[in-house]
């Protein structure tokens, strides 16, 4: 099932603003959150993901608007990046996590 035709990204300064960005749109009622990848977890096993760190969410955002386009049961995607990470993914960064990714077969 094909979830993210439609990504974005927001770059945060600290983990405390991820917090609190997450929280807004977690209230907000015209977004249904379909899943979250915490993937700043100190939990969770980086290796996998070449290093790489974000939270990842996958959502709907029904509101009028998207309802008069017929998109809103479209699931799109948001990553909540620190700066640091972000700055590393637009660097030699993506290229390495591209290049790790297909050598994984994903």
């Amino acid at each position: 099932r094909l979830l993210d035709v439609s990504r974005s990204a927001m770059i945060l300064e600290s983990a405390a603003d991820v917090i609190r960005c997450l929280k807004v749109i977690m209230d907000d009622p015209e977004v249904t959150l379909c899943r979250i990848q915490n993937r700043l977890d100190p939990k969770y096993d980086s290796n996998i993901s070449a290093g790489y760190r974000d939270v990842g969410l996958n959502l709907q955002i029904q509101s009028d608007w998207t309802r008069r386009l017929g998109i809103d049961g479209h699931v799109c995607e948001l990553q909540l990046l620190l700066r640091e990470f972000a700055e590393l993914k637009h660097d030699e960064g993506h290229k390495h996590y591209v290049e790790f990714r297909n050598m994984r077969g994903c």
